[in-house]
């Protein structure tokens, strides 16, 4: 089996694929020997902010000396970015070598009623190919939700709680406290978990579930925030004192909460036996710390995956402090299923002028209707469905001194980034 015919069978349980809680999970993973039994884990939820946070946490992990495991989703341009190894997305031939190990599996459990779906075997595979490359430690990003998420079956040393807000209502319930009691569900007995900043209610729900579980919680802060363009640096309130002058290469002033959790975890980490984690090696790693599609500068194109109310908002603050109206395109496509009005909202009064685009995805809004719902809110707005396109009318209306912010869906942020670094200047990036 190649590596295109791996991910095409990966692709093919989609149709087919049926949810059962974790049934599904826990039975495939028992028949391969429950390898996420033996793996060392922190488990990672939240709204906003969880994604970024596993990358920090892989960088110090691996910074400290460990070799490491990261299971993310969704991927940006390839899917083998799924699933790291010590920070390089997994070999097509070790994709390939796993889909055609745990197929006859897929197989059996099909004809016994379990479908799978596609996350469900994307998970089976990290868990897979985390043991067999022997990690150290890996760290699982929940998919959706927590509590009944696939990821959901392991025990970790640490859970970590990032920022929570109002996103796949449809799955997760339509109040903020019953989407908090779903994050809230992959706390464990005998578990630490750590809070990043939460509204108040939030926080409330998180630490009632805690309490009844009887497990410490930990709450790092962060003050004195100082934010540039290209950086953040910010002072870290720990149970233990203050690290003071951190600064992380992710941009916006958000990524130093997200970096504050993952602080908390490394801490806990540390206490349980992981012992070269230091605060001078934590230090190089939040400074060299790389997550793509996250305000991610490609000259004057900035990319970033904002496709929620809670992100749109990070991204606001962000636009409000270092990108000019005036001076800014918004190059953007978004899921009709999102909560478009209150989004196009936000984002029309802060650009220029607008290029509604259309990912290759089916759940996309059309551009055409993109467009529309901007120009309702007072927006400038083009509607040109191919994303070579958009980017080259939002390039050309930008002009030469000015900046195209390509933000909305991770669809469409994957779709541009691979044309970007399809030119001369961007060919090495990754």
């Amino acid at each position: 089996m190649t590596e295109a015919e791996a991910i095409e069978r990966i692709h093919s349980v989609y149709p087919s694929g049926k949810k059962e809680g974790l049934t599904n999970m826990r039975a495939v993973m028992a028949r391969l020997g429950n390898a996420q039994d033996r793996l060392a884990m922190v488990h990672v939820a939240g709204t906003n902010g969880k994604g970024s946070t596993c990358a920090m946490l892989e960088r110090a992990l691996r910074e400290a000396g460990y070799r490491t495991g990261l299971y993310t989703s969704p991927y940006i341009e390839k899917y083998n970015e799924r699933i790291r190894i010590n920070g390089t997305p997994l070999e097509g031939e070790k994709l390939a070598q796993l889909v055609e190990q745990v197929w006859p599996v897929i197989e059996d459990c099909r004809e016994e009623g379990l479908c799978i779906t596609e996350f469900e075997l994307g998970t089976v595979l990290a868990f897979m190919a985390f043991a067999q490359e022997n990690v150290d430690i890996a760290i699982i990003e929940v998919g959706l939700g927590g509590r009944l998420d696939p990821t959901n079956i392991i025990r970790p040393l640490v859970s970590v709680i990032t920022n929570v807000g109002m996103d796949h209502m449809h799955f997760l319930g339509d109040t903020i406290a019953q989407i908090a009691m779903e994050k809230a569900g992959i706390m464990k007995p005998g578990t630490p978990v750590v809070l990043g900043w939460q509204e108040e209610s939030v926080r409330a729900v998180l630490l009632d579930a805690a309490k009844k579980l009887n497990i410490p919680v930990l709450e790092p802060r962060v003050q004195h925030v100082c934010e540039t363009a290209r950086s953040v640096t910010f002072d870290a309130q720990m149970i233990g004192g203050t690290i003071g002058s951190l600064t992380v290469s992710l941009i916006g002033r958000h990524q130093a909460d997200n970096a504050a959790a993952a602080l908390g975890a490394l801490s806990v980490l540390k206490q349980r036996g992981y012992d070269r984690i230091t605060e001078e090696n934590t230090r190089r790693a939040l400074a060299d710390v790389h997550w793509p599609g996250r305000l991610e500068y490609f000259g004057r194109v900035i990319l970033d995956g904002a496709h929620n109310e809670p992100g749109v908002k990070a991204l606001c603050a962000y636009m409000d402090a270092w990108l000019p109206k005036e001076k800014t395109v918004l190059l953007t496509g978004m899921m009709a299923d999102k909560d478009v009005a209150c989004m196009t909202a936000m984002l029309a009064p802060r650009a220029a002028c607008v290029v509604a685009a259309q990912p290759a995805i089916p759940r996309a809004m059309a551009a055409g209707e993109l467009a529309c719902a901007f120009e309702r809110q007072g927006a400038k707005a083009h509607a040109v469905a191919d994303p070579r396109e958009a980017l080259q009318k939002a390039r050309e209306l930008a002009g030469s001194d000015g900046t195209v912010l390509c933000a909305g869906s991770l669809y469409l942020i994957g779709e541009i980034r691979t044309l970007l670094r399809q030119e001369k200047e961007f060919r090495n990036v990754v």
